[in-house]
Protein backbone atom coordinates (compact mmCIF):
# COMPACT_ATOMS: atom_id res chain seq x y z
CA UNK A 1 0.00 0.00 0.00
CA UNK A 2 1.60 3.11 -0.77
CA UNK A 3 -0.44 6.60 1.05
CA UNK A 4 0.76 10.02 -0.87
CA UNK A 5 1.84 12.75 0.99
CA UNK A 6 -0.39 15.06 0.17
CA UNK A 7 -2.92 13.63 2.58
CA UNK A 8 -2.76 16.23 5.09
CA UNK A 9 -7.08 16.14 7.16
CA UNK A 10 -7.49 12.73 5.88
CA UNK A 11 -10.42 11.01 8.69
CA UNK A 12 -10.51 7.04 8.75
CA UNK A 13 -7.91 6.34 6.00
CA UNK A 14 -5.90 4.24 8.24
CA UNK A 15 -9.18 1.73 8.33
CA UNK A 16 -10.04 1.58 4.65
CA UNK A 17 -8.28 -0.47 2.03
CA UNK A 18 -6.57 1.41 -0.25
CA UNK A 19 -4.68 0.30 -2.88
CA UNK A 20 -1.69 1.89 -4.92
CA UNK A 21 -3.48 4.97 -5.44
CA UNK A 22 -2.54 7.96 -8.01
CA UNK A 23 -3.45 10.53 -5.18
CA UNK A 24 -5.32 11.45 -2.03
CA UNK A 25 -6.54 15.29 -1.71
CA UNK A 26 -6.26 17.53 1.34
CA UNK A 27 -9.19 16.81 4.09
CA UNK A 28 -10.83 13.63 2.30
CA UNK A 29 -12.61 11.70 4.64
CA UNK A 30 -13.19 8.09 3.94
CA UNK A 31 -15.10 5.87 5.38
CA UNK A 32 -13.54 2.38 7.37
CA UNK A 33 -15.89 0.43 4.88
CA UNK A 34 -14.22 2.17 1.59
CA UNK A 35 -12.49 0.08 -0.77
CA UNK A 36 -9.93 1.89 -3.26
CA UNK A 37 -8.55 0.19 -6.36
CA UNK A 38 -5.48 0.18 -8.00
CA UNK A 39 -4.70 4.12 -9.59
CA UNK A 40 -7.19 5.97 -8.05
CA UNK A 41 -7.26 9.87 -7.86
CA UNK A 42 -9.36 11.49 -4.78
CA UNK A 43 -9.78 15.13 -4.49
CA UNK A 44 -9.64 17.20 -2.19
CA UNK A 45 -12.75 17.43 0.36
CA UNK A 46 -14.24 13.99 -0.65
CA UNK A 47 -15.90 12.26 1.58
CA UNK A 48 -17.70 8.66 1.60
CA UNK A 49 -20.22 6.72 3.65
CA UNK A 50 -20.87 3.53 4.58
CA UNK A 51 -19.67 0.74 2.39
CA UNK A 52 -18.15 2.21 -0.91
CA UNK A 53 -15.87 0.47 -3.66
CA UNK A 54 -14.27 2.42 -6.13
CA UNK A 55 -12.66 0.50 -9.13
CA UNK A 56 -9.14 0.96 -10.73
CA UNK A 57 -8.49 4.22 -12.55
CA UNK A 58 -11.14 6.35 -10.70
CA UNK A 59 -11.32 9.92 -10.86
CA UNK A 60 -13.17 11.52 -7.62
CA UNK A 61 -13.11 15.10 -8.10
CA UNK A 62 -13.32 17.79 -5.27
CA UNK A 63 -16.36 17.92 -2.86
CA UNK A 64 -17.71 14.76 -4.02
CA UNK A 65 -19.67 13.15 -1.70
CA UNK A 66 -20.43 9.27 -2.27
CA UNK A 67 -22.36 6.64 -0.67
CA UNK A 68 -24.95 9.07 0.75
CA UNK A 69 -27.91 7.37 2.88
CA UNK A 70 -31.37 8.01 1.98
CA UNK A 71 -33.04 10.11 4.74
CA UNK A 72 -36.47 11.45 5.58
CA UNK A 73 -37.65 14.11 8.55
CA UNK A 74 -40.98 11.82 8.29
CA UNK A 75 -42.81 14.51 5.69
CA UNK A 76 -41.78 12.12 2.34
CA UNK A 77 -44.66 10.04 0.96
CA UNK A 78 -42.15 7.47 0.34
CA UNK A 79 -41.38 4.98 2.53
CA UNK A 80 -36.82 4.44 2.26
CA UNK A 81 -35.80 1.58 1.84
CA UNK A 82 -33.94 -0.89 3.95
CA UNK A 83 -30.25 -2.55 3.82
CA UNK A 84 -29.02 -1.38 0.79
CA UNK A 85 -26.05 -2.48 -0.60
CA UNK A 86 -22.88 -0.62 -0.89
CA UNK A 87 -22.06 2.05 -3.73
CA UNK A 88 -20.18 0.22 -6.19
CA UNK A 89 -17.94 2.47 -9.10
CA UNK A 90 -16.47 0.61 -12.10
CA UNK A 91 -13.18 1.33 -13.38
CA UNK A 92 -12.22 4.46 -15.41
CA UNK A 93 -15.21 6.62 -13.84
CA UNK A 94 -14.34 10.03 -13.66
CA UNK A 95 -17.19 11.71 -10.58
CA UNK A 96 -17.43 15.44 -11.17
CA UNK A 97 -17.08 18.20 -8.01
CA UNK A 98 -19.88 18.12 -5.65
CA UNK A 99 -21.56 15.02 -7.12
CA UNK A 100 -23.55 13.39 -5.15
CA UNK A 101 -24.15 9.61 -5.20
CA UNK A 102 -26.09 7.46 -3.13
CA UNK A 103 -25.95 4.21 -1.71
CA UNK A 104 -27.23 1.05 -3.22
CA UNK A 105 -26.23 1.89 -6.66
CA UNK A 106 -24.07 0.41 -8.92
CA UNK A 107 -21.99 2.69 -12.03
CA UNK A 108 -20.36 0.29 -14.88
CA UNK A 109 -16.66 1.16 -16.54
CA UNK A 110 -15.74 4.24 -17.69
CA UNK A 111 -19.05 6.43 -16.78
CA UNK A 112 -18.54 9.92 -16.77
CA UNK A 113 -20.63 12.03 -13.70
CA UNK A 114 -20.85 15.59 -14.24
CA UNK A 115 -20.27 18.73 -11.53
CA UNK A 116 -23.17 18.84 -9.24
CA UNK A 117 -25.01 15.66 -10.21
CA UNK A 118 -27.06 13.39 -8.31
CA UNK A 119 -27.67 10.19 -8.49
CA UNK A 120 -29.89 8.45 -6.16
CA UNK A 121 -30.46 4.94 -4.34
CA UNK A 122 -31.13 1.76 -5.92
CA UNK A 123 -29.96 2.93 -9.50
CA UNK A 124 -27.89 0.59 -12.17
CA UNK A 125 -25.89 2.74 -14.40
CA UNK A 126 -24.26 0.88 -17.01
CA UNK A 127 -20.76 1.30 -19.03
CA UNK A 128 -19.43 4.19 -20.72
CA UNK A 129 -22.63 6.63 -19.82
CA UNK A 130 -23.04 9.64 -19.45
CA UNK A 131 -24.79 11.51 -16.36
CA UNK A 132 -24.45 15.08 -17.20
CA UNK A 133 -23.78 18.38 -15.38
CA UNK A 134 -26.44 19.31 -12.51
CA UNK A 135 -28.48 16.30 -13.84
CA UNK A 136 -30.56 14.26 -11.05
CA UNK A 137 -31.60 10.61 -11.36
CA UNK A 138 -33.77 9.40 -8.94
CA UNK A 139 -34.26 6.08 -6.86
CA UNK A 140 -33.93 2.81 -8.57
CA UNK A 141 -33.99 3.87 -12.36
CA UNK A 142 -31.53 1.84 -14.93
CA UNK A 143 -29.49 3.46 -17.33
CA UNK A 144 -28.43 1.41 -20.42
CA UNK A 145 -24.99 1.30 -21.64
CA UNK A 146 -23.37 4.75 -24.27
CA UNK A 147 -26.66 6.08 -23.05
CA UNK A 148 -26.11 10.20 -22.41
CA UNK A 149 -28.38 12.40 -20.16
CA UNK A 150 -27.36 16.22 -21.06
CA UNK A 151 -27.19 19.10 -17.72
CA UNK A 152 -29.42 19.35 -15.29
CA UNK A 153 -31.94 16.87 -16.97
CA UNK A 154 -34.06 15.42 -14.29
CA UNK A 155 -35.29 11.46 -14.54
CA UNK A 156 -37.46 10.47 -12.10
CA UNK A 157 -37.78 6.97 -9.95
CA UNK A 158 -38.63 3.68 -11.59
CA UNK A 159 -37.39 4.82 -14.55
CA UNK A 160 -35.55 2.33 -17.29
CA UNK A 161 -33.67 3.50 -19.84
CA UNK A 162 -32.35 1.73 -21.93
CA UNK A 163 -28.70 1.74 -24.18
CA UNK A 164 -27.70 4.23 -26.56
CA UNK A 165 -30.36 7.25 -25.70
CA UNK A 166 -30.02 10.77 -25.81
CA UNK A 167 -31.78 13.05 -23.09
CA UNK A 168 -31.22 16.84 -23.89
CA UNK A 169 -30.57 19.37 -21.65
CA UNK A 170 -33.31 20.22 -18.78
CA UNK A 171 -35.57 17.69 -20.34
CA UNK A 172 -38.11 16.01 -17.29
CA UNK A 173 -39.62 12.95 -16.23
CA UNK A 174 -42.50 12.60 -13.83
CA UNK A 175 -44.06 8.93 -12.10
CA UNK A 176 -47.11 10.57 -10.51
CA UNK A 177 -50.21 11.88 -12.20
CA UNK A 178 -52.33 11.84 -9.48
CA UNK A 179 -49.86 13.84 -7.03
CA UNK A 180 -52.88 16.39 -6.32
CA UNK A 181 -54.53 14.14 -4.09
CA UNK A 182 -52.18 11.41 -3.35
CA UNK A 183 -49.87 14.36 -1.89
CA UNK A 184 -52.48 13.75 0.85
CA UNK A 185 -52.64 10.38 1.18
CA UNK A 186 -56.21 10.21 -0.42
CA UNK A 187 -55.33 7.75 -3.14
CA UNK A 188 -53.05 4.35 -3.07
CA UNK A 189 -49.36 5.72 -3.12
CA UNK A 190 -48.40 4.23 -6.31
CA UNK A 191 -45.77 5.22 -8.77
CA UNK A 192 -44.92 4.39 -12.26
CA UNK A 193 -41.78 5.57 -13.74
CA UNK A 194 -40.80 6.25 -17.60
CA UNK A 195 -39.58 3.77 -20.16
CA UNK A 196 -37.56 5.01 -22.91
CA UNK A 197 -36.22 2.53 -25.40
CA UNK A 198 -33.06 2.02 -27.68
CA UNK A 199 -31.41 4.66 -29.71
CA UNK A 200 -34.61 6.72 -28.80
CA UNK A 201 -33.90 10.70 -28.26
CA UNK A 202 -35.62 13.09 -25.60
CA UNK A 203 -35.17 16.30 -27.08
CA UNK A 204 -33.89 19.83 -24.93
CA UNK A 205 -36.60 20.97 -21.80
CA UNK A 206 -39.15 18.11 -23.14
CA UNK A 207 -41.57 16.67 -20.25
CA UNK A 208 -42.58 12.92 -19.61
CA UNK A 209 -45.31 11.95 -17.52
CA UNK A 210 -45.88 9.08 -15.71
CA UNK A 211 -45.85 5.72 -16.90
CA UNK A 212 -45.11 6.54 -20.49
CA UNK A 213 -43.13 4.37 -22.76
CA UNK A 214 -41.07 6.22 -25.52
CA UNK A 215 -40.81 3.75 -28.32
CA UNK A 216 -37.09 2.47 -29.88
CA UNK A 217 -35.56 5.38 -31.95
CA UNK A 218 -38.72 7.71 -31.36
CA UNK A 219 -37.55 11.35 -31.18
CA UNK A 220 -39.18 13.73 -28.55
CA UNK A 221 -39.00 17.24 -30.18
CA UNK A 222 -37.97 20.76 -27.34
CA UNK A 223 -39.94 21.44 -24.83
CA UNK A 224 -42.77 18.59 -25.60
CA UNK A 225 -45.03 17.69 -23.51
CA UNK A 226 -45.27 13.59 -23.56
CA UNK A 227 -48.72 11.93 -22.49
CA UNK A 228 -49.45 9.31 -24.30
CA UNK A 229 -46.88 6.56 -25.53
CA UNK A 230 -44.68 7.08 -28.43
CA UNK A 231 -44.37 4.33 -31.14
CA UNK A 232 -40.97 3.27 -32.24
CA UNK A 233 -39.25 5.52 -35.30
CA UNK A 234 -42.01 8.32 -34.83
CA UNK A 235 -41.02 12.16 -34.56
CA UNK A 236 -43.51 13.98 -31.80
CA UNK A 237 -43.97 17.16 -30.94
CA UNK A 238 -46.00 19.96 -29.02
CA UNK A 239 -48.37 20.64 -25.86
CA UNK A 240 -49.13 17.77 -25.63
CA UNK A 241 -47.16 16.16 -28.28
CA UNK A 242 -49.12 14.54 -31.41
CA UNK A 243 -47.76 12.57 -34.24
CA UNK A 244 -45.75 14.49 -36.42
CA UNK A 245 -44.26 11.92 -38.99
CA UNK A 246 -41.73 8.77 -39.24
CA UNK A 247 -37.93 8.74 -38.78
CA UNK A 248 -36.52 8.38 -42.29
CA UNK A 249 -35.80 5.19 -43.09
CA UNK A 250 -31.96 6.07 -44.55
CA UNK A 251 -31.58 7.53 -40.78
CA UNK A 252 -33.01 4.40 -39.35
CA UNK A 253 -30.90 1.85 -41.74
CA UNK A 254 -28.01 3.67 -40.59
CA UNK A 255 -28.26 3.54 -36.97
CA UNK A 256 -29.35 0.35 -37.24
CA UNK A 257 -26.40 -1.02 -39.40
CA UNK A 258 -23.60 1.25 -37.31
CA UNK A 259 -24.69 -1.86 -34.14
CA UNK A 260 -24.90 -4.96 -36.64
CA UNK A 261 -28.93 -4.61 -36.65
CA UNK A 262 -31.49 -5.40 -38.53
CA UNK A 263 -35.27 -4.83 -38.37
Amino acid sequence: MRVPHNNEGITSARYAKIGDVNSIGKYAVLSDRTVLGAGVTIGNHVTTHGQVEIGDGTIIHDGAVLGRAPMSAGNTTRPLPPDLPPLRLGSGVIVGANAVLYTGSTFGDEVLIGDLASVREGCAVDQNSVIGRGALIMYETSIGARTRIIDGAVITGLSRIEEDVFIGPAAVSINDNEIYLKRFGLLDRVWSGVTIRRFAVIGAGANIGAGIEIGRGALVAPSAMVTRNVEAWTVVGGVPARYMRHVSDDAKNKILNAFGLVE
